[in-house]
């Protein structure tokens, strides 16, 4: 019979626990088993119910700040920890700077959650405890849910069809460009981490047609939501990918490896190009969408450029160059992005109506809360690439999930050019599950649990 101790025991388990020992927080096994099954949850239930998270995430807040000060008080040192308080900080200098020279435009309080969720990461990684396994348990079940977000939030078989025939489909998650995120991210995901699969279970298996099922629905759902953002960030990762599997390879095989380099290099190009030939009009129809406002830039004609998508985008980042100008220290405060749109005075009123932020994280963040906050930001990425090098070079850092990280990274860097991610919710899920797999092992390594040492 079904109950909450078969679970725990199932998790926890002595002999061969699903869920491994926390190695950050000397915390008991219920509370373990607490924490887990919080971030379990959270993972699975917000691609196909994201209003339903909310309490979750407050719960997830609450235990890990309990836990973290009863029993993994060395945390408190790490990098991570002062940048999160730094974020605090910088939120309340941009609203009482913001509050007492231009009240009209403030906030009626500091909203600490727009940098907090950047920090979702951090508490995520303390439930993981330092453990691969329990890291690759929570983005398997991340996987499963968005595989099933088609059917349970999209249209099903109807969106698919109409995805096909060169409609633009978001299968009910936000809009397009979270959708083709989302996919993305979890297509590098299953082709960076495809080894550590296949050496665990013979690719002619019922696990390695699931494996071939679950990329082809994330290729298509990428194609299919057409996003040129995330269509260019996957294409610069997976070149990244390429160059890093290329060089191992040769390191691996030596002057022996060019046949099999030749081989394989040759069935990519043969893959890539048997996609383009399937699925070459949609991407070409999309890009020829905006051939005249690149015909604009390129004539350094800005604003004579047409109200297309990449139209809007050109000209709310042209508009938003004098506001981060005017307050370039510490912005402009919660609605300094939005102001940009609402003051436009090219704008159509109807796009003023439509937007409220600036397409691109980086702007946006600069205008809201100005270099401080795009200090933060380098600072947070930052720890995190040099954590994860530094990690690995210990051989505390499995190389398939720094690997994964590096083109995560890339992707995640280029595609915030073209959509205010950062600030989104869709953006918080797949920035803190990706970062907390890698942020445990390097707070693992850096800050082990007190009985531990």
């Amino acid at each position: 019979m079904f109950s909450l101790g078969s679970v725990s025991g199932r998790l926890l388990s002595a002999e061969r626990p699903i869920w491994q020992q926390n190695r950050l927080l000397d915390v008991s096994p219920s509370l373990q088993l607490f924490g887990c099954l919080v971030i379990l949850l959270s993972a699975f239930i917000w691609p196909l119910a994201d209003d339903q998270v909310g309490p979750l995430k407050i719960l997830l807040v609450l235990v890990t700040g309990w836990a973290v000060f009863r029993h993994g008080r060395q945390l408190l040192r790490s990098p991570v920890a002062w940048l999160f308080g730094a974020s605090v900080l910088i939120q309340i200098l941009t609203w009482v700077a913001i509050l007492q020279e231009h009240p009209e435009f403030a906030e009626s309080s500091p909203k600490l959650h727009r940098f907090g969720n950047w920090f979702a990461f951090a508490a995520i990684a303390c439930w993981l405890g330092g453990s691969v396994r329990n890291t690759l348990l929570l983005w398997s079940v991340a996987l499963v849910a968005l595989l099933l977000a088609p059917w349970v939030v999209g249209g099903g078989f109807a969106e698919w069809a109409a995805g096909a025939t060169g409609q633009r489909i978001d299968f009910g998650l936000h809009n397009a460009q979270h959708t083709a995120l989302l996919f993305g991210t979890a297509l590098l995901g299953l082709i960076v981490l495809a080894p550590r699969l296949f050496r665990a279970v013979k690719p002619l298996s019922v696990f390695g047609f699931l494996w071939l099922v679950a990329v082809a629905i994330c290729l298509l759902a990428v194609l299919y939501s057409q996003t040129r953002g995330v269509w260019l960030g996957l294409s610069l990762a997976v070149l990244f990918l390429g160059i890093a599997a290329l060089r191992a390879a040769f390191i691996r095989w030596g002057a022996k490896s060019w046949p099999r380099l030749a081989v394989i290099s040759v069935l990519s190009v043969a893959a890539l190009v048997a996609v383009g030939a399937k699925f070459g009009g949609i991407i070409v129809e999309r890009l020829d969408y905006e051939r005249e406002t690149i015909d604009a830039v390129m004539a350094g004609d800005f604003d004579s450029a047409p109200f297309t998508s990449t139209g809007i985008r050109l000209h709310t980042w042209m508009e938003a160059l004098p506001w981060i100008q005017e307050r370039p220290l510490l912005g402009w405060g919660g609605k300094g992005r939005s102001l940009v749109i609402e003051q436009s005075a090219t704008m159509p009123q109807h796009l003023k109506d439509s937007f409220g932020h600036l397409h691109n994280s980086y702007l946006d963040l600069q205008v809201n809360n100005g270099l401080l906050g795009s200090l933060l930001l380098l600072a947070l990425v930052g720890w995190l690439l040099i954590g994860s090098v530094k990690t690995w070079r210990r051989g505390e850092l499995p190389g398939d999930l720094l690997l994964f990280f590096l083109c995560f990274t890339l992707f995640w860097l280029v595609i915030n050019c073209f959509e205010s991610y950062l600030f989104f919710a869709s953006g918080s899920y797949v920035f803190g599950l990706v970062c907390a797999g890698i942020a445990t092992q390097i707070l693992r390594a850096d800050f082990p649990r007190q009985s531990a040492e």
